[in-house]
């Protein structure tokens, strides 16, 4: 727990002292490393500096004995001195018994060697360091000697006082440098740090700047190929959806107003006409009528708004079952045969039996299909043909006619809420979301709609559903 308290704390400071924290803590580590692999390599190099001294003064000490010179074994005899290439060194023989023979000036009588230490470098090597006094800290070699028959044990020692004092010196160095050596790289990773960070504040003064009122700023964006570089084109390519999002609502507010707009004027005209009192019961049933029709054509624009809000919030309620995609579209053609004969003009349906079935909600299904019909009976000529055709997982309904096909500023818009031509809102009826509508109920079922202009003439507009299984009972 404090732990994770620890990291939630850690977690609240800002990145770019996070950034620097870190690195000074990568810096210590190292350091810390090196200043211990430094000194470790350098006391090692004195060691053998002195290791290999005194093996050579153990060696010329060694000869000196076994030349049986009768001096040489003398306490306090100056001829083991022959044996110092310096003439200064520490050295002393030993008999087996671990008694003292003889000893440099240097050494005196301070024993380099402990009686069972003596007895035991008769037969074997030692090196030690040792803490004699008055001598101090040294380091001890001892190795076996031979005077004849007699075996001997010959003790050599340097002072440690030198390699102390550069080990000493050397440590107060590292101390000195390395917390210096710190500092500065972490004031160098602080600026490394700031200036990696420097894009992201531009970013974020100019992220201050863009309102909802003006989504045309867009973030700056530095040229290198990075992380941040990327974060800001992400960043900018989602504030161009935003404005063409916002922009888009802005658009539908502006229709819907304006498709109200006309129903309203109507509907207030024929009240105020219905008030006046020398209108006879014709002319009064008259006025009613028309606001009626006005009123329903109100009720279906706010009706057709509100599935397309339920379908953008991802809460349209459907409740699909397995359908037969013939029995669909003959009902389709059923409801609109009569407006089509109005008009002169016939509808037909091909599409396969009932083995091919889609899995819809019937009303929703119906809903599409009728806003298709009535858009070719609108705005198309000829006969129309409701044909379905289907693969393994999808079932493709098309309403197809043979007029002239969407316009050529329609067709990449024909799906946005209030698309229409440029033309049709004066000579047409309705209110531009019929396929807005359409697109929405195909999606929602998992789907797409499509729309098209057929090579022979006249549009052709689809909408896929997904296919129901085959054991599942057609209703």
């Amino acid at each position: 727990m404090p732990y994770r308290r620890w990291l939630t704390r850690f977690s609240r400071v800002p990145i770019r002292a996070r950034l620097t924290l870190a690195f000074a803590a990568m810096m210590a580590t190292v350091l810390a490393a090196a200043g211990v692999f430094l000194y470790v390599q350098f006391r090692d190099t004195l060691n053998t500096q002195n290791d290999t001294a005194l093996q050579s003064q153990a060696a010329d000490v060694k000869v000196l004995v076994a030349d049986g010179h009768e001096k040489a074994i003398e306490v306090n005899g100056n001829p083991l001195n022959a044996g110092c290439r310096a003439g200064g060194c520490l050295a002393q023989v030993y008999d087996a018994d671990g008694q003292l023979l003889a000893s440099t000036p240097q050494a005196g009588t301070s024993r380099l060697l402990t009686e069972a230490q003596a007895t035991h470098t008769v037969a074997t090597n030692q090196q030690f360091d040792s803490n004699a006094a008055p001598l101090g800290a040294v380091r001890v070699l001892a190795v076996p000697a031979r005077d004849g028959d007699e075996h001997l044990a010959v003790a050599v020692a340097d002072s440690l006082d030198t390699t102390n004092s550069e080990l000493a010196r050397l440590r107060a160095l590292l101390l000195i440098a390395g917390p210096l050596a710190l500092l500065l790289a972490s004031a160098g990773g602080y600026e490394l740090a700031r200036a990696a960070l420097r894009p992201i504040d531009r970013m974020r003064t100019r992220a201050e700047r863009i309102t909802e009122h003006d989504l045309s700023e867009r973030l700056p964006v530095s040229e290198a190929a990075d992380e941040i570089g990327a974060l800001g084109g992400t960043l900018n390519a989602m504030l161009d959806r935003l404005e063409e999002a916002v922009a888009r609502e802005r658009r539908v507010v502006s229709d819907a107003s304006h498709e109200l707009r006309t129903p309203l004027t109507t509907l207030r005209a024929e009240v105020d006409l219905a008030l006046l009192g020398d209108r006879d019961k014709a002319e009064l049933r008259a006025s009613l009528e028309s606001a009626s029709e006005e009123a329903k054509r109100m009720s279906r624009l706010a009706d057709d708004l509100l599935v397309l809000a339920r379908a953008d919030q991802g809460r349209l309620p459907l409740h699909p079952r397995p359908l037969a995609a013939r029995a669909l579209l003959e009902e389709a053609a059923a409801r609109a045969r009569a407006g089509a004969q109005v008009r002169g003009r016939s509808i037909v349906v091909d599409a396969p039996p009932n083995d091919c079935v889609v899995s819809a909600d019937p009303d929703r299904a119906a809903q599409a299909l009728d806003n298709l019909v009535t858009n070719a009976l609108a705005y198309g000529e000829g006969t129309i043909t409701l044909s379905a055709r289907a693969d393994r997982e999808q079932v493709v309904l098309h309403v197809t006619d043979e007029g002239p096909g969407f316009p050529d500023d329609l067709l990449p818009r024909a799906f946005e809420r209030f698309g229409r031509g440029q033309h049709a809102r004066a000579d047409q009826p309705g209110s531009g979301l019929g396929l807005a509508l359409v697109q929405a109920v195909a999606v929602a079922h998992g789907g797409h709609a499509d729309v098209r202009n057929r090579p022979a003439g006249g549009a052709d507009v689809s909408i896929t559903l997904p296919r129901a299984t085959p054991t599942a009972p057609l209703t």
